[in-house]
């Protein structure tokens, strides 16, 4: 076995041969010459071959994603930390593009390991949330919004899915400010705009 080598630094390593190769081209025989092994050797760290190291790389996805989300939201409060959350993860889809196709099919009642796969960014949006005057209901659609909003883009996008020539980042802003101004609607509150312009650069 190649001295200095561990479950994590192959993970990495995989992770890195996805967002340049695609995942459906990172298999067992490519992944070992690439680390210098025989392909066998890899069974010492993934029992389940091929299948347990995707399981890894969605969970090192999702680890990995909810660090920047975490630190994006730190300081940020309602629109601001709504922004910043939704840029943090569209600029992760962007830039690792076969890490975040490798996040995407996963069963979350697989397991705890699953279940807990998305969790923190859940949580880090109904804690953004809990700032608003909403309902406890209105707080899981507005989730779920958000998610199905995030992942969808990003995977089109990430596929070259948009052929229109009209700007992809305008699309996404004007969905940003529909969503926003139907959360203040709910509430009565005032238009996101303000927020929207002061966080273009985030």
């Amino acid at each position: 076995m190649k001295t200095g080598l561990d479950k994590m630094t192959i993970i990495k390593v995989a992770a890195d041969m996805a967002d340049e190769k695609g995942i459906a081209n990172v298999t067992l025989k490519v992944l070992a010459a690439k680390l210098g092994i025989k392909p066998p050797s890899l069974y010492k760290y993934f029992n389940g071959g091929l299948d347990e190291l995707n399981k890894e790389l969605m969970l090192y996805g999702w680890r990995s994603l909810e660090g920047e989300i975490t630190k994006a939201a730190i300081g940020k409060a309602k629109d601001d930390a709504i922004l910043a959350i939704c840029s943090v993860y569209r600029n992760f889809a962007a830039g690792h593009k076969g890490l975040f196709e490798a996040m995407q099919w996963y069963n979350m009642y697989q397991s705890k390991e699953n279940l807990q796969a998305t969790q923190c960014m859940v949580s880090v949006f109904f804690q953004v949330l809990d700032a608003y005057d909403l309902s406890d209901e209105q707080k899981v659609h507005i989730v779920r919004m958000f998610r199905g909003f995030l992942q969808g883009f990003s995977s089109i996008e990430s596929h070259g899915g948009y052929g229109n020539p009209l700007s992809v980042n305008d699309s996404f802003d004007f969905a940003l400010r529909t969503m926003l101004n139907g959360i203040h609607d709910l509430q009565g509150g005032r238009k996101s705009e303000a927020a929207f312009e002061k966080n273009q650069s985030v």
